[in-house]
């Protein structure tokens, strides 16, 4: 029986030959980070008469993983920790980081050889003259084969697919990460708006019930002949004009509920109908880790995607670079056959005598056209150039980010401050100018222009407390707010993996935890940047 087997194993010993010697062999670009232009520090704004400082501690370094904790609202604590359990759009992320796995599966398996094993069994009745000479009427034909194919990877062209796709995949993961970096970003500042939203009204309604006030003292005093109809006029028109302003107020407060109840995957009168109660307590972070440039590097998941996708692209100019080259083909067969005709009959189809075995080769060699074939190579590699482009462009916006807000902190904060003074003033103008009128000092302009500044100074101080929340958050995601820079598989909902599970076999892959090329990113984002793009031949 060993002696059955002994083509095959020449055959396959000739394979794993081949592999080894071709091993080492790729062509095509080896990827390196692109270079790419980042300061050393940030314009962090100073203490002026028009901006403030913002309070940062070298010791108290962002909490990348709960970065909202330091806004102290047991609310958007939960809404975040709902959204990254059931965003949808997030859940997309994910699956598509598994769809990207299951395609470098695909790929890893095109470097081995391919074997296949094929059975035939046929029976063929014979005419009428072939049975009377052949003294049957019958012929019966089996056979049994297994057959290797293997396209040797001389050049490479195979390994750098699947380099491409490995790199690919991880680009699918890192994406996952800005998602979810991005997704929380998106529901503080849904939740701040709701939260400015139900201040401005409250604010419209404290401002009404003033008014009501001045209205109702108007119509007294008229009433008593010691006003004209214009103060009574003026006294209408401005209340009612206040209230014409809560219904776009309550209007644009549900639609950031819809908003946000949608963020965290569930239908727009959720929030209304779970969280409608709660009170805001949203407050600014007391102080502001931010670091250095060069951190966004490995602390922005977004700047890590479009690595990786660089990186795939030039993995592509050496599969197309291959094709420049010969290709080799080698194969091998090893089975029985046997038939049954008329008279003739070759035994059982399991011996020695009814084996057949055999190798092939294979080369192909592009002749007419090479032309094309370069010029394919010159597309993927004007593509590549592109990604790296997009790589050190994002670079660039990422410290833009944090640079714009730094300044809507400053600003806003500095503002904050002014309008509190404003604020104060104004409720001491608009109670004297009643009081004035109430004695008959002033008429009643004076008391709707006082209202109006009143009215006006709380809106604009409601509206910068809350861009100085939007500032925080702006930060917080510019500096990869979210994640905690390692890259692990995402998880899946539970239905969810039980109704795919239920579809298609997935093994484990849908279950899997941990970094899924037991690669950190710590560990792939160390070191200097190259000066060039790419190294190699």
């Amino acid at each position: 029986m060993k002696q059955l087997f002994q083509p095959l194993k020449l055959i396959l010993v000739g394979m794993g030959s081949t592999l080894f010697a071709t091993s080492c062999m790729m062509v095509g670009p080896d990827f390196a980070r692109p270079a790419s232009k980042v300061e050393t520090t940030y314009n962090k704004p100073t203490s002026s008469e028009f901006t403030a400082a913002i309070p940062e501690s070298q010791n108290a370094y962002l909490n990348p993983a709960q970065w909202w904790a330091s806004f102290d609202d047991p609310t958007l604590t939960k809404l975040l920790e709902k959204a990254s359990g059931q965003n949808l759009t997030l859940q997309q992320a994910a699956l598509r980081v598994f769809q990207m796995q299951a395609q470098l599966g695909v790929s890893d398996a095109s470097v081995l050889p391919t074997v296949e094993l094929s059975a035939s069994s046929a029976q063929y009745r014979n005419s009428v003259f072939q049975e009377i000479t052949n003294n049957s009427n019958n012929l019966i034909t089996k056979n049994v084969v297994v057959q290797a194919n293997w396209e040797i990877d001389f050049w490479g062209k195979l390994r750098r697919g699947v380099e491409s796709n490995l790199s690919s995949y991880l680009s699918a993961v890192a994406a996952y990460y800005a998602s979810d970096v991005s997704i929380s970003a998106d529901v503080a500042n849904a939740y701040i708006n709701v939260r400015n939203n139900e201040a401005l009204i409250e604010v419209a309604k404290t401002n009404l019930a003033l008014q009501a006030e001045s209205l109702r003292i108007a119509n007294a005093r008229f009433n008593y002949g010691a006003t004209s109809m214009l103060d009574l006029s003026q006294a209408t028109s401005q209340y009612e004009q206040t209230k014409s302003e809560i219904p776009p107020l309550i209007a644009s407060l549900r639609k950031s509920e819809y908003a946000l109840s949608v963020l965290l995957g569930e239908p727009p009168d959720y929030y209304a109908k779970h969280f409608g109660a709660t009170k805001g307590a949203l407050k600014p972070p007391p102080e502001l880790g931010v670091g250095i440039p060069r951190d966004l590097l490995r602390r922005r998941p977004d700047v890590l995607q479009a690595e990786y996708a660089a990186a795939a692209q030039s993995a592509l100019i050496g599969v197309n670079k291959a094709a420049l080259f010969p290709s080799f083909t080698l194969g091998g067969i090893f089975g029985f056959a046997t038939s049954n005709y008329g008279s003739v009959n070759q035994g059982p189809m399991f011996s020695w005598g009814n084996t057949s075995s055999g190798l092939t080769g294979g080369l192909v060699f592009p002749l007419f056209y090479r032309g094309a074939i370069i010029d394919q190579i010159r597309v993927q590699d004007a593509v590549f150039q592109q990604s790296v482009l997009a790589y050190q462009n994002q670079v660039l916006m990422a410290q833009k980010e944090v640079e714009e807000s730094l300044i809507t902190i400053s600003t806003s904060k500095s503002s904050v401050e002014d309008l509190k003074k404003s604020v104060v003033a104004a409720k001491s103008a608009a109670e004297l100018a009643l009081e004035r009128y109430k004695a008959g000092q002033n008429d009643y302009s004076t008391v709707i222009s006082a209202q109006q500044s009143l009215l006006r100074v709380q809106n604009s101080s409601v509206q910068m407390q809350t861009n100085q929340l939007l500032g925080y958050v702006g930060a917080f995601k510019s500096l990869g707010g979210g994640w905690a820079a390692d890259m692990k598989v995402p998880q899946l909902p539970k239905q969810m993996v039980s109704e795919m599970e239920e579809r298609t076999d997935w093994g484990s892959v849908l279950t899997q935890t941990g970094d899924p090329t037991n690669v950190r990113i710590g560990k792939v984002l160390t070191g200097t940047p190259d000066s060039s793009a790419t190294s190699g031949k």
